[in-house]
C-alpha cells in the first residue's frame, strides 16, 4: 500500500503546473529572430482579454477628438499622424494591439511598427465600430493635445 501511495504522489505532483506542465500555451512569444514578423488581425472579442491586462499596449490612432467622442475601454491615443514621433513610448518586446475607426488607419500604423521592428503587432479588426457592435467597454474622455 505504501508503494502505491508513493506512485500516486509523484504522478500528481508530476502534473502540478510549474512542476514540468508544458505552460508553452500560455502566451505566444513573438517571432523568432530572422522569422519576418507579420500583421496579426484579431476580432474585437478575442483582444478583449489582452488590451485589458494591467501592462497591456493598446492605441487608438483616431484623432484626439474621435478618440475624445468614445475609444475602446484602456485604449491610448497616439494619433496616426503623431505615431513615429512617439515610438519611445511602446516597449518592442511586448504586443501591441492598435485601433482606429474601421480599420485603414489601424493597418497603416499596424505596418509602421513592423518597418521600425516591432514584430509583435494586432490589429483590431473593423475598429472600434466593431469594437462598439460587439458590446464590448467602451469610455468617454476629454481630447488631449
Amino acid at each position: 500500500m505504501r508503494k502505491f501511495t508513493i506512485i500516486i504522489t509523484i504522478a500528481v505532483v508530476a502534473n502540478l503546473p510549474g512542476c514540468g506542465a508544458n505552460t508553452s500555451n500560455i502566451d505566444t512569444p513573438p517571432p523568432a529572430s530572422g522569422v519576418k514578423a507579420t500583421v496579426n488581425k484579431i476580432s474585437p472579442a478575442d483582444a478583449l482579454p489582452y488590451t485589458q491586462a494591467a501592462y497591456s499596449q493598446f492605441i487608438d490612432v483616431r484623432t484626439p477628438a474621435e478618440y475624445a467622442a468614445g475609444h475602446a475601454a484602456r485604449a491610448v491615443n497616439i494619433p496616426l499622424n503623431e505615431l513615429t514621433a512617439n515610438l519611445g513610448r511602446i516597449e518592442k518586446n511586448e504586443p501591441v494591439y492598435v485601433i482606429c475607426e474601421t480599420g485603414r488607419r489601424s493597418d497603416e500604423a499596424a505596418d509602421l511598427l513592423l518597418r521600425n521592428g516591432y514584430s509583435w503587432v494586432f490589429d483590431v479588426a473593423g475598429g472600434t465600430s466593431a469594437w462598439r457592435e460587439a458590446g464590448l467597454p467602451i469610455e468617454v474622455s476629454p481630447a488631449t493635445k
